[in-house]
């Protein structure tokens, strides 16, 4: 795995997830890279009209999200299956997120 920085091909970025004073970026065709610095630093630099932190280990990529799964737990349905957490303190703000995204 190599290390790259946040900041090439964003629009191929389906989340990112914490890992340590790492991050780990999932891209299109699953592609991973490790990124040398933190989810919560990374997080100041990203477009926040694309990108969403659902808990506190995930940012999505909203370009990415196929659906909303609302059991008992709520869980974010991207690219290729991908399942993830949302938080609970995070769902509404996700819901809001996406109403102003869309404008629904």
């Amino acid at each position: 795995m190599e290390s790259v920085t946040i900041n090439n091909e964003l629009k191929e970025v389906v989340f990112l997830e914490s890992v340590g004073g790492f991050t780990r970026k999932y891209c299109t065709h699953g592609r991973e890279f490790l990124i040398e610095d933190e989810l919560n630093h990374l997080e100041e630099n990203l477009p926040n009209e694309k990108f969403f932190k659902i808990n506190d280990s995930y940012i999505i990529n909203a370009d990415f999200l196929k659906r909303i799964k609302s059991n008992a737990t709520k869980n974010a349905i991207l690219h290729n299956g991908i399942e993830l957490n949302i938080s609970q303190d995070k769902y509404w703000e996700l819901i809001k997120f996406l109403k102003c995204k869309y404008r629904i």
